[in-house]
Formats: C-alpha cells, sequence, structure tokens
C-alpha cells in the first residue's frame, strides 16, 4: 500500500513540473492548415470506418466493431470482480449487479474462470461464444 501511495505521490509532484507555457499556437500556421485541407463528406466517413472495421468470423459472414479479445482479457484481469469486462463483451446491464451481489462473481471463482476463458480466446484470437453472452457463466 506504501508503494502505491508513493507512486501517487511521485506522479502528481511529476506533473506539476511540466512546463505547459512553453507551448504556443501559430495562429497563421492553423488558419494555412484549414486553408489546404480537404473536405471531406459525412457518408464518406461513414463508408471507410465501415469497410475497415468489417472482420469475417469462423462462418464466413461479417461482424462489425468486434470486440478486442485482448482488450477483454485485460479488462478481465484489472476489474474482473466487477463484471466490467462481460460489459465489453455486450451482455446484458443486470450482469453488473450479479457480479456486485455475489461479491465479485462467488467471491471471485467466476472472474477467475472468465480470466482463463479469456486468455485461452484470445490467444486463439476467438472470443466469439461470449461476444453478447446473457449468461451469468458465460462459458457453459
Amino acid at each position: 500500500m506504501k508503494k502505491l501511495v508513493l507512486l501517487f505521490v511521485a506522479m502528481f509532484s511529476l506533473s506539476s513540473v511540466t512546463f505547459a507555457e512553453k507551448y504556443e499556437i501559430n495562429d497563421n500556421d492553423v488558419d494555412a492548415l484549414f486553408a489546404t485541407a480537404t473536405e471531406v463528406a459525412y457518408q464518406e466517413i461513414n463508408a471507410f470506418a465501415a469497410g475497415s472495421m468489417m472482420a469475417n468470423n469462423a462462418s464466413g459472414s461479417a461482424y462489425l466493431n468486434a470486440p478486442n479479445p485482448w482488450a477483454a482479457f485485460a479488462i478481465c484481469t484489472v476489474v474482473g470482480g466487477f463484471g466490467i469486462h462481460r460489459h465489453y463483451l455486450g451482455t446484458s446491464n443486470l450482469m453488473f449487479g450479479l457480479y456486485i451481489v455475489t461479491c465479485g462473481g462467488i467471491f471471485g471463482v467466476v472472474p477467475f474462470v472468465d480470466w482463463v476463458v479469456l486468455l485461452i480466446g484470445a490467444a486463439n484470437d476467438n472470443i466469439r461464444p461470449y461476444v453478447g453472452n446473457t449468461k451469468f457463466f458465460m462459458w457453459l
């Protein structure tokens, strides 16, 4: 605990000695940048984003905004007892309450199994069975 407090004290003391006053904005450069910029329509941005975010699942069909397996694993590692990783994977809003009421998912057993399952899924790059899963035990 002492190390954590010292880390926060060091972080805040270093943030107070930053030299933000040395940075300034040159209005002429900003105006020149806007003058040479190319205007892009909103529809073009949406079409590009939808095309670049598509991924293929095992059946060959495409799905949009697939959660990153390693991000889900990292979230489970840090705040798994609160069920935040389940929200990232797209579960129901009730899941957060279930994790809290059961003292971190049956005293941490459920998040630990989730952690193992997500580690295996991230290593295989396949967490699709857990995306949108509304069961309390997502691996069953």
